[in-house]
C-alpha cells in the first residue's frame, strides 16, 4: 500500500514538470518577456511619475501575468492578453516621459567690469586766517562853534554883548592854534547895496582887529568876507528879523 502510494506520488511530479514545460506556448512567453521588459524600463523612466494612470493599469496587469505565469495550468488562456497590455501602457507611459524640462541653463551673466580706482583723496588746502578787518577811520574831532555876533543899524563898533561872544571865540581859537576861520559881514535890506557891501565889511575887520589886539590871534588866521545883504537868515521886513541879519558869523575853515 504504502509503495503504491510513493509511486502515484512520483508520477504526479512527472506529469506537473512535463505539463509546466509542454503547455505554455514560447510566442506567449516571449510577450511577457516582453510585457515585463517594458514596464521595467517604464519604471526606471520614473513613468510612474509621469504617467501615472497608465503606469498603474500597466503594474496591475503585470501583476496578472506573473500570477497566471506561476499558475499557468489555471489561468493560462489569460496570460497572453494581459502580457500585451503591460506591453501597451507600459509604451504609453514611456511616451509620456521624461515629464519635467531639464531647467535651462541661466542666462551668461557677464561680470561687471572693476569699478575704476577711487581717485586720490586731496587734502583741502588750509583755510588762510581771516585777515583782520581795517581798523576804523578815524573819528573826526569835532570842530568848536564860534558864537555869531550882532551889531546896531548902520553900525560897525564892537558893542558889549558882541565883546562878550567875541572874548569866547578868541580862547578857542587861542586853546586850537591850527584852526583858521572866515569872518563873514552881513547887513539887513536897509540901505544900498554898495552901502550894505562897505559896512558889511567894516563888521567883519572889527571882529579880526577885536581878536588880534586881546587874543594875538594872527592875521593869516582870519579871512574877511563881506556879503552885504546877500544871504539873510531872518525876515527883513519885521524889526527882529533885521537885528538878526546884522551880524559877523564865525566858519572854522582849517
Amino acid at each position: 500500500m504504502n509503495m503504491n502510494r510513493k509511486w502515484t506520488i512520483l508520477l504526479l511530479l512527472i506529469l506537473g514538470a512535463v505539463i509546466a514545460s509542454g503547455c505554455v506556448p514560447k510566442a506567449t512567453v516571449m510577450t511577457y518577456n516582453e510585457a515585463k521588459e517594458a514596464f521595467q524600463k517604464a519604471t526606471i523612466a520614473n513613468a510612474k511619475k509621469c504617467a501615472p494612470c497608465q503606469y498603474a493599469t500597466a503594474e496591475a496587469y503585470l501583476a496578472l501575468a506573473d500570477h497566471e505565469m506561476k499558475y499557468y495550468w489555471l489561468e493560462v488562456q489569460d496570460l497572453e492578453a494581459h502580457s500585451k497590455m503591460v506591453k501597451e501602457k507600459s509604451l504609453e507611459a514611456l511616451n509620456l516621459t521624461p515629464c519635467e524640462k531639464a531647467p535651462a541653463p541661466p542666462p551668461k551673466v557677464e561680470a561687471p567690469p572693476p569699478p575704476p580706482p577711487p581717485p586720490p583723496k586731496v587734502e583741502p588746502a588750509p583755510l588762510a586766517p581771516p585777515s583782520p578787518p581795517p581798523p576804523p577811520p578815524p573819528k573826526p574831532a569835532e570842530l568848536p562853534v564860534l558864537d555869531t555876533i550882532y551889531f546896531d543899524a548902520a553900525k560897525s563898533n564892537i558893542n558889549p554883548a558882541a565883546a562878550k561872544a567875541l572874548d569866547r571865540n578868541g580862547m578857542i581859537l587861542k586853546e586850537n592854534p591850527n584852526l583858521k576861520v572866515e569872518i563873514g559881514g552881513h547887513t539887513d535890506s536897509a540901505g544900498s547895496e554898495e552901502a550894505n557891501m562897505a559896512i558889511s565889511e567894516k563888521r567883519a575887520q572889527s571882529a579880526k582887529k577885536y581878536l588880534h589886539d586881546k587874543f594875538n590871534i594872527s592875521d593869516d588866521r582870519m579871512v574877511v568876507k563881506a556879503y552885504g545883504a546877500t544871504k539873510p537868515i531872518a525876515d527883513n521886513t519885521t524889526q527882529e528879523g533885521r537885528s538878526k541879519n546884522r551880524r559877523v558869523e564865525f566858519k572854522i575853515i582849517q
